[in-house]
């Protein structure tokens, strides 16, 4: 082979390694960015911004964060360049960063601004300025906390005791990230006000039986930048005495109904087996009751008060500190928020309102249950039922059978076990069966004046 030859083959191969590098240098996949993709709004109490830049490609070459307004200057929060060149790319794949946006070194902002993030790598492209990511965010500071009218349509005090419940209407200066009622440290939900205007709301609440009746019963909101404002009104709370009761257990009772609730502690002595039902069991079925009520309509689904089961005879007290005894010894406590009601074997289980059903199926020491939705956080539970006739999510209507009563999970007998819900807390089933409590109480605050019939 000529000289000349040797030498051109050799320039082919230059301009092939040449090509394929510089091909390699020219990627153009941008580097990955992850940050915030909504408007931020900066409070009192800052807001913090965590991001992270990765390039598997030909490395990280910088990361830019700055603040600007139409018309104004740039205000750099972050400047950052990587290690690297031109030559051979990046020695960083990844670099994680963590903002902290003050309203006080953000003093400057007044209106809209656009926090503005960019991460380049070290490719060729761009002008050998490499791939870009970007990411533009509206920004704003806000440190004026909502404004609470409360409008409620009850007039005068509003009473409401210790295990029971309440509502009231209230209207908003802006949007919410979330409001409702706080009766000393629990918070219950608020919603739209049906027929109001855009930030007229309503929330029902109750007073647990274990918090303090002096506790202060305030509506609260909170907006996105996290300003939060209070506001009371004539609330009056009426203490409530939980009554005690003993129940006796049979040693059959133990024996037969227990194992099948908890079978992996049903070979020790009948008494733990009991208590782990009891204690354990409970709280699980508990727990899960409170998971199913949070999926709430954010409107109500009833019309006026609920029905208790027809041609049923009450046969427990709500809130009733429970003892249960077995030969004169004490095995374990609870309390049994609800109402048994009696009635004939396999009798007819009624919905006792509108609703949707949240829940029907096995639910432990309620047996066959199901768990209906009213809406605005109004729940009920139907417990220990023989046989269910409606499927989860469906529409039920007042008085349209749920199932039969029955002798399902921790029951004697046959009967139904009823309670109802506002928000996560049990309340006495006696108001909502009331029409004219519920007349009085909860239909002035459902609907503004203009939107009644």
């Amino acid at each position: 082979m000529k000289a000349s030859g040797f030498v051109l083959i050799l320039a082919l191969i230059a301009v092939v390694g040449i090509g394929g590098f510089a091909w390699y240098r020219f990627e153009s996949e941008p580097p990955g960015l992850t940050a915030p993709e909504a408007e931020l709004v900066i409070g009192r109490a800052g807001v913090k911004v965590d991001l992270h830049a990765s390039d598997a490609g030909s490395g990280l070459r910088s990361l830019h964060v700055a603040v600007a307004q139409p018309g104004g200057a740039e205000q750099v929060l972050l400047d950052e360049s990587y290690p690297g060149n031109l030559l051979s790319g990046g020695t960083r794949s990844e670099q994680s960063a963590a903002l902290q946006l003050d309203p006080a070194a953000l003093g400057a902002i007044k209106g809209p601004a656009t926090l503005s993030i960019s991460v380049r790598d070290w490719s060729w492209r761009g002008g050998l300025a490499g791939n870009e990511a970007r990411r533009d965010l509206p920004l704003r500071v806000d440190l004026d906390p909502p404004r609470i009218e409360v409008t409620t349509g009850i007039s005068g005090i509003t009473y409401v005791r210790q295990g029971g419940s309440g509502s009231v209407a209230y209207r908003v200066s802006e949007a919410t990230a979330r409001d409702g009622v706080r009766v000393g440290a629990i918070e219950y939900r608020g919603f739209p006000r049906k027929g109001g205007g855009a930030n007229e709301r309503i929330a029902l609440f109750a007073v647990p039986t274990d918090v303090d009746a002096k506790s202060p019963v305030r509506v609260f909101a909170e907006d996105a930048a996290g300003n939060s404002s209070e506001a009371g009104w004539s609330v009056n709370v009426q203490p409530y005495l939980q009554p005690e009761g003993k129940v006796q257990l049979s040693e059959s009772f133990l024996t037969q109904v227990v194992p099948r609730l908890a079978p992996q502690t049903a070979a020790g002595s009948p008494d733990s087996a009991f208590q782990d039902v009891n204690t354990r069991v409970r709280a699980e079925n508990e727990k899960r009751i409170r998971e199913l009520v949070a999926g709430t309509a954010p409107e109500s689904l009833f019309t006026g008060n609920l029905r208790q089961l027809a041609n049923s005879k009450v046969t427990s007290r709500f809130g009733e500190k429970r003892i249960y005894m077995v030969d004169g010894r004490e095995l374990s406590r609870a309390v049994h928020f609800g109402y048994d009601l009696a009635s004939l074997s396999a009798a007819p289980v009624t919905a006792a309102a509108a609703g949707r059903v949240l829940f029907a199926g096995d639910l432990g020491i309620y047996g066959n249950c199901v768990v209906l939705d009213h809406g605005l956080g109004l729940a009920s539970i139907y417990g220990h039922l023989s046989r269910i006739d409606v499927e989860p999510n469906a529409r039920v209507e007042a008085d349209q059978r749920l199932g039969l009563t029955g002798a399902t999970g921790l029951a004697g007998g046959d009967h139904l076990h009823f309670a109802t819900l506002v928000g996560n807390t049990y309340v006495d089933p006696i108001e909502w069966w009331d029409a004219k409590w519920v007349e009085d109480h909860i239909a002035p605050n459902l609907n503004p004046p203009s939107a009644a019939n």
